[in-house]
């Protein structure tokens, strides 16, 4: 992508966790905080994913919820991050493409993931995913999806407050990344509305 990898603080917590974005509690769920370029993550949210929003808390959906908080990261490196209000909603907003451009990202890393040597070990860092586990990662994006929260929180979908896309997006632009997506391929905001 043309840009010098700079590798962001990663920390797991408990409860709550003071950021250079702010305190958070884990009601947010994992995050990445732009201003410390630090991905964060709840050690009890993999539970809730499972308990809570119905997906499988299975190795490769793990994985695919950090790699998509990496992805933020990939965003902030690359310029995305700084061009867009997150505050503004809606199902073609620039907080959603922001979020689905980070699911495509997980996709991509965990394609090349499987496919990179490991210099030491001589072995790739990620044993290439079976059917089965490329679902549970699907199926975690589905379950993350605005329309599915909110159904199950409120009743019904409101497309206009959405702030991360529908589990359809998620999963599709995860799918994209992984069936051979590029950081090209991944740019959401260069697509029509009704293609995201």
């Amino acid at each position: 992508a043309g840009v010098d990898y700079v590798m962001p603080s990663f920390t797991v917590f408990e409860g709550a966790v003071n950021t250079a974005c702010g305190q958070a509690t884990s009601a947010v769920g994992p995050f990445y905080c732009p201003a410390d370029q630090g991905v964060y993550l709840d050690v009890g949210f993999f539970q809730q994913l499972e308990t809570q929003l119905g997906a499988e808390n299975a190795p490769l959906a793990q994985m695919y919820i950090v790699a998509h908080e990496w992805g933020h990261h990939i965003q902030n490196q690359l310029g995305y991050m700084s061009q867009v209000d997150t505050r503004q909603t809606g199902a073609t907003s620039g907080a959603v493409r922001l979020e689905l451009q980070a699911d495509c990202l997980a996709g991509m890393w965990v394609r090349h993931a499987s496919s990179t040597i490991d210099p030491e070990s001589g072995q790739a860092f990620l044993v290439s995913p079976t059917e089965d586990e490329l679902r549970s990662a699907l199926t975690a994006a589905s379950a993350v999806g605005d329309d599915r929260i909110q159904e199950r929180t409120q009743g019904r979908a409101i497309p206009e407050t959405f702030s991360h896309g529908t589990s359809e997006q998620r999963m599709r632009w995860f799918a994209t990344g992984y069936n051979g997506g590029t950081v090209q391929s991944c740019d959401t905001f260069s697509v029509a509305g009704n293609q995201l």
